[in-house]
């Protein structure tokens, strides 16, 4: 029989995947009317972020991508004008990445669209109870050593 804990951890489990299932459903309609992927947002989320550019390596290791995706991903973004890419005058074997004027537009518009469809999505939940299970979920993910914002520049 399984303990009290184990299942806790299976019920907090099921719930935040059935939880993600559900925004992500709604955030990839968003994502699809402006032609992105959720990568693609993540990357120039990250590079907005920054404001300064990033190397490819810093962009995969931050957004956990493997580095021939982000490649496929740097490429579409660029083809799109969302992106420039520039030699590294520190170190000429690698390049740095810079989001666009227009790219920095999409990032603002896309991010603020996915904030309302989410806000739409939870908007029939008490707001003490949104708040109470953002921070227990949050101390969950501290006591995971896993409470990073995706879009936080390296240290």
């Amino acid at each position: 029989m399984s303990s009290a804990r184990e299942l806790s951890s299976l019920s907090l489990a099921q719930h935040a995947v059935r939880l993600q299932t559900l925004l992500e459903r709604h955030i990839a309609d968003v994502l699809k009317k402006r032609g992105l992927s959720r990568s693609e947002l993540d990357v120039l989320g990250a590079l907005a972020a920054r404001g300064d550019g990033a190397r490819p390596h810093e962009l995969s290791s931050q957004l956990l991508l493997t580095t021939g995706g982000l490649s496929n991903i740097l490429r579409r973004l660029h083809e799109n004008g969302h992106i420039t890419r520039e030699a590294n005058a520190a170190d000429a074997r690698s390049t740095i990445v810079r989001i666009t004027e227009q790219g920095g537009d999409v990032a603002r518009e896309t991010g603020a669209a996915v904030t309302e469809v989410i806000g739409r999505v939870l908007g029939q939940v008490d707001e003490a109870v949104l708040q109470t299970a953002a921070e227990h979920l949050h101390r969950v993910l501290v006591d995971l050593d896993e409470d990073a914002p995706v879009h936080r520049s390296p240290s």
